[in-house]
C-alpha cells in the first residue's frame, strides 16, 4: 500500500476544498481515486469547526473510486482526515470551508451612476453568485412616494437585470433585499434627458435683427453641451408624424413664409454641439423652433427674416441715365413683392440745396410695390441712393440719372393752355478778357412744341446774369434775334467772373447753368 499515491479531485492550496461551495445544509460529495495506491482500506474522520465528528457516506466501485458524502450543519472549516490502509494519507487532513446558507452581504449590485434621465430605461445589474440561496427582491420608490415597476430578467444563475424607466423628476429610492436582509438602499436622482435652460442657441439670423438672405445659406450652432445627461439625439422634427417613432430628445423645425417646413442640416461637430444649416428659397418671415417633448426651448418660437434682394426689381426714366429734363417730374418702380416686408428709403444727391434740393415722394399702391416720383429744378447729374432695409440696392451703388437743361412755359392760346420746352441751351464766353473791354455772350437754345402748339418762343427771353469776384452784378445789354441771344457786358473789376442763365417766365419751373471766366487787366 503507497498510500501517499491517493488522490483527491478539487484540492487546492493549502489542503483546501476549493471545487465548489460548500453551504451549511449542502450535501457535498468528494472524489478520492486509490486505484495506484494498491489494496487496502479507506478510512475517514470528518471534524466540525466545534469539535463535533460528522456522520458521512463512503461508497466506491470496488475499482479504487470513492465518493466521500457529507452534511455540515455548522458554518466554518471543517477538516477530513484519510486513512488508507492503516496509513494516514500525506498532507492531511484535508479542510472544507461551509459558509453561510445566505450571505447577503456577497450581493454585489451596479448602476451606472447617480444620476438617471426620464423615460430612458434604467438597468440594475445585480451579482448573487457568490451569496447563496435567498429570494433577490428588488422594490424602487419615486419621488412621489410610489412604487415604480420593474422588469425583471435572469440572464443566469445568480445574474438578474432589473429595468425601469423613469416618468417623473426628482429623487427615486432602489431598494434590494436577499433572503430577505437588507443588500443596498441606493438614491437615484431622476432628471430631463435635455435641460432646455441650459441650452444654447446662436448664429444668423437668431441673435441679431440681420436678416437671412435668400439662396444663401443659414447657418446655426445648438450647444447642448451643459444641457444634456449623457448623449441625446437631435433631429429635425417631421409635422406629419404622431410618434410613429422613438421621441428625440431635441427636435428642431424651420416653418417658411408660406407654412411649409424647411429641409435642415444636422451635424454634430463636437460632443454636444451641433451644427444646423438650412437655405431659404424664398423672402418673407420664418420661424425657427427647438423643443423637447413638447416644450419649446427658452425663446423659442425664434422669428427669422429672409430677404431677396435679387429679386427687388428697380425700373423707370427716373434712374436712366439719359431721357430726364429739369422741371418735370420723372418717377422709378421698386418692385419688391418678392423680397419680403422692409421700408424703403430715397435719397438723391445732386447740386440743388434748400429748395433746390429733389425731395423723392413714395407711395406704394401694392403692398411690396413702390412708385418713387421727384422733380429737379437744376440741371447735372445726380444720385439717386435707393435703399431696401439696410442694404442698398443696384450692388451698394447709387443709380446716377442726368437731368438736361429745359424750361417749362405755359402760354394761353385761344382758350387752351400750351406747354413749351426748352430743350437745349448752349452758352459761349470768352475764356478771359480785359477790364473796360466789352465782352459779348452768345446764348443758344433750341425748342420743341408739343403737337398742335401755336407759339413760336417763350412769353420772355431767358435771363443772362454776369456776376463779378465781389457778387457785384455787370452791366449787360440784351438783344434777340431768332433763337440767339446776345448779351453784351462791361466788367470792371479783375478776377473770375460768372455767367448766370435762367429760364423764367410767368409760373415756370425754371433752371440755370453758369459759365467762369476770367477778367484781367
Amino acid at each position: 500500500v503507497d498510500a501517499s499515491k491517493v488522490k483527491l479531485a478539487g484540492l487546492g492550496p493549502n489542503r483546501v476544498f476549493v471545487a465548489q461551495i460548500v453551504r451549511v445544509g449542502d450535501s457535498p460529495v468528494f472524489e478520492i481515486d486509490t486505484s495506484a495506491a494498491g489494496e487496502g482500506k479507506l478510512e475517514a474522520v470528518i471534524v466540525s469547526p466545534s469539535g463535533k465528528k460528522l456522520d458521512f457516506v463512503l461508497d466506491d466501485d470496488d475499482k479504487g473510486h470513492h465518493k466521500l458524502k457529507i452534511n455540515p450543519a455548522e458554518v466554518g472549516t471543517h477538516t477530513i482526515s484519510l486513512v488508507y490502509g492503516k496509513v494516514p494519507v500525506p498532507h492531511g487532513p484535508f479542510s472544507v470551508k461551509v459558509r453561510p446558507d445566505c450571505e447577503p452581504d456577497k450581493v454585489k449590485v451596479h448602476i451606472e451612476g447617480d444620476k438617471i434621465r426620464l423615460g430612458q430605461p434604467t438597468k440594475i445589474r445585480i451579482d448573487s453568485k457568490e451569496a447563496g440561496n435567498g429570494d433577490l427582491k428588488v422594490r424602487i420608490i419615486d419621488s412621489a412616494g410610489l412604487e415604480v415597476d420593474v422588469d425583471h430578467d435572469q440572464n443566469d444563475y445568480g445574474l438578474d437585470t432589473f429595468t425601469f424607466q423613469p416618468k417623473r423628476e426628482g429623487e427615486y429610492t432602489v431598494d434590494v433585499t436577499f433572503g430577505g436582509e437588507p443588500v443596498c438602499e441606493k438614491k437615484l436622482l431622476a432628471e430631463p434627458r435635455l435641460k432646455l435652460d441650459k441650452l444654447n442657441i446662436f448664429g444668423d439670423g437668431l441673435n441679431s435683427n440681420k436678416p437671412l438672405k435668400v439662396g444663401e445659406e443659414c447657418k446655426m450652432t445648438i450647444d447642448a453641451s451643459r444641457a444634456m445627461t449623457g448623449d441625446i439625439v437631435i433631429r429635425e422634427k417631421d409635422p406629419n408624424k404622431t410618434g410613429a417613432e422613438d421621441p428625440a430628445d431635441l427636435e428642431l423645425l424651420v416653418v417658411g413664409p408660406d407654412g411649409r417646413s424647411v429641409t435642415l442640416e444636422i451635424e454634430e461637430s463636437e460632443e454636444g454641439v451641433f451644427k444646423v444649416a438650412f437655405t431659404p428659397d424664398k423672402a418673407g418671415d420664418y420661424v425657427f423652433v427647438a423643443e423637447s417633448e413638447g416644450v419649446a426651448a427658452p425663446k423659442c418660437p425664434i422669428p427669422l427674416k429672409a430677404r431677396g434682394l435679387k429679386s427687388v426689381k428697380v425700373f423707370g426714366p427716373g434712374i436712366e441715365p439719359s431721357g430726364n429734363l429739369c422741371g418735370f417730374d420723372t418717377h422709378f418702380i421698386v418692385d419688391a413683392r418678392e423680397a419680403g416686408e422692409e421700408k424703403l428709403t430715397v435719397d438723391i444727391v445732386g447740386p440743388g440745396t434748400g429748395e433746390f434740393k429733389p425731395m423723392p415722394s413714395v407711395v406704394e399702391p401694392q403692398k411690396g410695390l413702390f412708385k418713387v416720383k421727384y422733380d429737379v429744378p437744376l440741371h447735372n447729374m445726380y444720385g439717386v441712393d435707393v435703399k431696401y432695409g439696410e442694404d442698398t440696392l443696384n450692388q451698394g451703388k447709387p443709380f446716377k440719372p442726368k437731368v438736361h437743361t429745359h424750361n417749362v412755359g405755359v402760354f394761353p392760346s385761344s382758350r387752351r393752355r400750351v406747354e413749351m420746352q426748352v430743350t437745349h441751351l448752349s452758352l459761349e464766353a470768352p475764356s478771359s478778357c480785359s477790364v473796360d473791354d466789352y465782352i459779348d455772350i452768345r446764348l443758344k437754345y433750341a425748342q420743341r412744341f408739343k403737337p398742335l402748339a401755336k407759339v413760336s418762343g417763350p412769353s420772355q427771353p431767358p435771363q443772362v446774369k454776369v456776376i463779378g469776384p465781389a457778387r457785384k452784378l455787370v452791366d449787360t445789354k440784351t438783344s434777340v434775334q431768332d433763337c440767339l441771344y446776345k448779351v453784351r457786358a462791361s466788367p470792371v473789376e479783375v478776377g473770375p467772373h460768372k455767367v448766370v442763365v435762367r429760364c423764367a417766365d410767368s409760373d415756370l419751373v425754371y433752371g440755370s447753368f453758369s459759365n467762369m471766366f476770367e477778367i484781367t487787366k
